[in-house]
């Protein structure tokens, strides 16, 4: 049996913002949507991965990503 590791972001926000993110989610490894709600845009990613250490990894890659786009994102 192989084993399987998952973790699960979640964030809420402008539509747009929700749009980027959306794209810079779309890398190997990781499955993301995007719904509109009445509370805003919700965006929910799953990274999986077969090694705890891998999965570490990538959600370390991507939060960093998020993270500068976020701080970079302008209106």
């Amino acid at each position: 049996m192989v084993e399987s590791y998952q973790a699960t972001i979640e964030w809420t926000g402008s539509p747009k913002l929700g749009t980027i993110l959306l794209a810079a989610a779309s890398r190997p490894g990781c499955s993301a949507n995007l719904v509109e709600t009445e509370s805003g845009t919700n965006l929910v990613i799953t990274v999986q991965d077969n090694s705890i250490q891998s999965l570490r990894d990538r959600v370390d890659e991507l939060m960093i990503a998020l993270a500068d786009i976020e701080e970079n994102f302008s209106n």
